[in-house]
């Protein structure tokens, strides 16, 4: 349980005011922390909810912070080149098949629409 600590520092916050966010004591948030005590299934959701974390990642299941599910809606409008493969490279070998073919559907549909430059400069040069 010791990434409730990394969490909770990360977000500048007090183990009173994570206590008080989550209606127990400083003495519990310690505890949980230092491996005394595991927090309820209730009070990992919570948490998740505050740190924007997994609950297999909080409690040190897993290395992968997001759920697939829960990425934020604009996390890839400022994702770079590494960020992008980063996430590719965690995918499943199915997965990244599929998103291959998604990719290179989009790609075909982009070059085919009217007025695209690319789509234009290939009927150039095949005319």
């Amino acid at each position: 349980m010791n990434r409730i600590a990394e969490l909770r520092k990360e977000k500048n916050m007090s183990q009173i005011s994570l206590g008080m966010k989550l209606n127990v004591s400083q003495k519990m948030i310690s505890a949980y922390e230092n491996g005394k005590n595991e927090p309820s299934i209730d009070l990992l959701m919570r948490m998740a909810d505050i740190f924007r974390a997994s609950i297999d990642y909080i409690v040190g299941y897993s290395e992968n912070r997001y759920p697939e599910y829960q990425l934020p809606v604009n996390s890839f409008l400022g994702s770079s080149k590494k960020d992008i493969s980063r996430i590719f490279g965690e995918l499943t070998d199915k997965n990244k098949w599929i998103a291959q073919g998604i990719l290179l559907g989009l790609l075909a549909s982009q070059q085919a629409e009217p007025g695209n430059e690319t789509a234009n400069s290939d009927e150039t040069k095949s005319g």
